[in-house]
């Protein structure tokens, strides 16, 4: 799955260097930093002057779809035009984009870093600017963009389109394209705080992140490996998988993640924790957040309720708390379990595990 648009990096891309799958719709997992940064597309830049115009304080309409030939650029794609309306994946079932219905959609996000070269954005630049709920379910997918939104160095910024699909359909990745944007009639002047790492809070509402989010990055190849020694253990520990925490350091942290849908009024408040949660209501007209949108703090503050977050959080540790994120300890066969973030996982022939979320 990618957005498409002229703008993007890697917008005519088929294979990498060593021969991998490295179109702009392919997963990225286990990758190496140089290999899932960017999708590697740092060095097949978009021409110039194909910028993504976001208009501050309107609605952008994006493409997203599993090949090029199911947008309007088709005719620069593989296997013609196979356009079906507001479908994402013609003639493929809804496994191919990793749901088994609407109610399975995790969402997506886009994010602004505010440098107008590609090779000098870090992880901790990218602020998610705006999400959609209901992403990646149609092919035209309507972002807000927020009225404060400064405009951009030299005109230009560096735009990036997140996703990480939910556990329903299909194996853990994530995905990333990035794209040269422009904010236009930009009004303000104040900058984006430095984003933080948010952190999920469906009960404890002191424990939120106000302001700036980053975008979570995780299941690659960076970071301590923490199961080394898993094969010494005659039953699977809470540490079997490799640690994933929230960072966006790619030298001195482990691999980090989260979804980059966000947490809604509707998050489940009680300590139950369903296995399936829809983080918006049925008949919740408004599917997109401009997350920055009248945001005026910069930092968490301990004191203060933001039920908002449009970046969901995920925490996997061995210790029982990690950051006021509580483990719940369930019994019965131990198979992987998720709900509305990524949980710990077990192995079947667990009875007992501790799940996180």
């Amino acid at each position: 799955m990618a957005i498409w648009h002229p703008s993007m990096y890697g917008f005519n891309v088929t294979k990498a260097p060593d021969g991998r799958d490295n179109r702009p719709v392919a997963p990225l997992r286990d990758l190496d930093f140089n290999q899932w940064w960017m999708h590697g597309h740092m060095d097949a830049p978009p021409n110039k002057g194909d910028v993504f115009q976001l208009p501050a304080g309107q609605t952008v309409t994006t493409e997203i779809a599993c090949t090029k030939g199911a947008t309007s650029y088709w005719e620069s794609g593989e296997g013609g035009d196979v356009r079906d309306g507001n479908n994402v994946c013609p003639e493929s079932p809804m496994a191919a984009f990793h749901t088994n219905g609407i109610s399975g959609l995790g969402g997506c996000g886009l994010a602004i870093a505010y440098k107008n070269d590609v090779h000098a954005v870090k992880p901790e630049d990218f602020a998610i600017f705006s999400v959609n709920y209901r992403c990646v379910w149609n092919r035209f997918t309507k972002f807000d963009v927020p009225e404060k939104l400064p405009e951009c160095p030299g005109g230009k910024c560096i735009c990036s389109f997140f996703w990480i699909h939910r556990e329903d359909s299909g194996g853990e990745e994530m995905y990333m394209n990035p794209f040269d944007c422009a904010v236009a009639n930009a009004t303000s002047t104040v900058p984006i705080p430095p984003p933080q790492v948010p952190r999920y809070c469906p009960v404890d509402k002191t424990n939120c992140t106000v302001g700036a989010k980053q975008p979570f990055y995780w299941l690659q190849n960076e970071g301590a490996q923490n199961d080394l020694w898993d094969s010494l253990a005659k039953t699977t520990s809470t540490a079997s998988v490799p640690i994933i925490k929230a960072t966006s350091e790619n030298t001195t942290g482990t691999a980090s993640g989260s979804r980059v849908a966000g947490a809604s009024k509707e998050a489940p408040s009680d300590l139950s924790f369903p296995d399936i949660v829809d983080p918006v209501g049925s008949n919740d007209p408004n599917t997109t957040i401009s997350s920055l949108n009248n945001t005026t703090s910069a930092s968490s503050d301990n004191n203060s309720v933001h039920s908002t977050s449009p970046v969901q959080h995920l925490l996997a540790g061995s210790s029982r708390k990690i950051r006021g994120c509580n483990a719940h300890q369930v019994s019965g066969p131990g198979k992987q379990k998720r709900s509305y973030v990524i949980r710990k996982r077990a192995t079947n022939n667990v009875k007992n595990a501790w799940y996180w979320w």
